[in-house]
């Protein structure tokens, strides 16, 4: 399998639940699905115990299969909606909990992308709206796209995307995925982004302090050249590259930095070298989902085998 192969955007899966913010992320999916000339699969689950429930008649245990139809009637009619749009459009609905048969959906579907929406809130709803993203995002092996409430409508070319490392070489499969997936002449600029957390008592070191003080900063050094390969290659590809040094904790910094430059996407690796770094950056992706205010991208990696074939790790 070549690079172009791994990275061909050919189905699209966007699970909906009928809110605005699922009708934001079909958007998000359509604009996706034209550029790549791409399927798309609208999925919806049905909950057991719906948690944002259908009309009171519908939602009693017995008349599940009630509740099936009018789900169903509600995807086609959706469907046949976005279908005007000049897509490809299929329809999927399943029974169960929403974030594990949505997976399974996905590979059922050879999906490539998978987009959905979040509450992106607090508290109790957040608890109850939010778990279903977060869910996909800790466990999906294709990249997904999460969207938000408050965020933008699709536009056409992206301007501006923050692209957060690690500094593993996993990180530089999301370099890559941003590239196949947003092709064309007219790149974003990209802001590769490492956020360093300085324990309290090192704060004369931190890389703001040193750069207002006008002071040595090896450390920064360092980083950036284990960066510049990166740099470089996003720059071969047509993309203005930056790289960006950041003091503090990952979640903070690279959602403070989102909504102090106005991005229109944040991307970002969900695998690391371990099985103790895979459930931290996890974890990681989960919390910048949850608090960012542009849509995320989230990508796991693909791993060969010993026989060539790849398979997420």
């Amino acid at each position: 399998m070549n690079d172009a192969d791994e990275h061909a955007i050919e189905t699209i899966l966007c699970a909906t639940d009928f809110s605005e913010t699922a009708d934001l992320a079909i958007r998000h999916a359509c604009s996706l699905a034209h550029r790549h000339h791409a399927r798309l699969v609208l999925g919806h689950v049905v909950e057991p115990l719906p948690a944002d429930p259908y009309p009171m008649p519908l939602a009693l245990p017995e008349n599940h299969a009630n509740v099936q139809q009018f789900a169903f009637e509600r995807l086609v009619d959706l469907a046949d909606e976005t279908g005007k749009s000049g897509i490809q459009i299929d329809t999927r609905l399943d029974m169960g909990p929403p974030g594990p048969r949505l997976i399974e959906m996905a590979t059922a579907e050879g999906a490539d992308l998978i987009t959905v929406g979040t509450r992106g809130s607090t508290g109790f709803k957040h608890l109850v709206f939010g778990s279903t993203a977060e869910y996909i995002v800790g466990r999906a092996t294709c990249p997904v796209l999460t969207v938000h409430p408050s965020d933008r409508e699709p536009i056409d070319s992206l301007h501006e995307v923050i692209l957060q490392t690690d500094l593993s070489s996993n990180a530089e499969a999301a370099a890559e995925m941003l590239l196949a997936l947003y092709p064309g002449t007219d790149r974003p600029r990209v802001e590769l982004t490492y956020a360093d957390s300085t324990p309290p008592y090192l704060e004369a070191v931190q890389h703001e302090r040193l750069e207002r003080w006008r002071q040595p900063d090896a450390r920064r050094a360092a980083l950036e050249e284990r960066l510049e390969p990166t740099v470089q290659r996003l720059r071969a590809h047509g993309c203005e590259t930056e790289i960006r040094i950041l003091d503090g904790g990952v979640v903070e910094a690279i959602t403070g930095l989102a909504e102090e430059r106005g991005s229109d996407l944040i991307v970002l690796s969900t695998q690391g070298r371990s099985a103790i770094m895979n459930a931290l950056l996890g974890r990681t992706a989960e919390r910048i989902v949850q608090h960012a205010g542009c849509p995320v991208l989230t990508v796991r990696p693909r791993h060969r085998t010993e026989e060539g074939e790849q398979s997420p790790n």
